[in-house]
């Protein structure tokens, strides 16, 4: 019985050896079949070609480091220009905050201002109307005194 199980699995070994060979014969025979189905239509590239290709990708690469350069050139100027706004904008804020607390006390002495003048109106109003009482009572006491100086005549 051992033997029957050897043979059986030489069997096997052997077959899968076959089936191996099989397959690599076929891959082979593919390849071979489909490299004479497709002919080179183009041909390689020279190495007079690839160095032009190469010196013009040198080109290329040196104006893209030339325009990285002027890019950052720029970028630096345009972050000075960002720091110089934020630098005056804070300066207008503090100027903004200031010019409100100015504002604020201007306000309050105008106020105190406008008050002031209400109170000297009112006294004016009430000085003005006593001038014109006292202008109305002194009247009638010139009138019947003689009017010595109504006449026209000179003193």
């Amino acid at each position: 019985m051992t033997m029957s199980i050897v043979l059986r699995r030489l069997l096997i070994v052997v077959a899968s050896l076959a089936v191996i060979a099989g397959i690599v014969t076929t891959v082979r025979t593919a390849a071979t079949l489909r490299a004479d189905a497709a002919p080179l239509v183009v041909a390689p590239v020279s190495p007079q070609q690839v160095s032009a290709d190469l010196a013009a990708e040198l080109t290329r690469a040196d104006d893209l480091s030339g325009n990285l350069a002027t890019l950052g050139d720029r970028t630096a100027t345009l972050d000075k220009a960002l720091s110089a706004a934020g630098d005056q904008m804070t300066t207008d804020a503090a100027t903004a905050t200031k010019l409100r607390a100015d504002l604020a006390t201007a306000s309050r002495r105008l106020a105190t201002v406008r008050a002031q003048l209400a109170a000297a109106q009112a006294r004016l109003a009430r000085l003005v109307a006593a001038a014109n009482a006292a202008r109305v009572s002194a009247a009638p006491a010139r009138s019947s005194g003689g009017g010595s100086h109504e006449g026209g005549q000179d003193d």
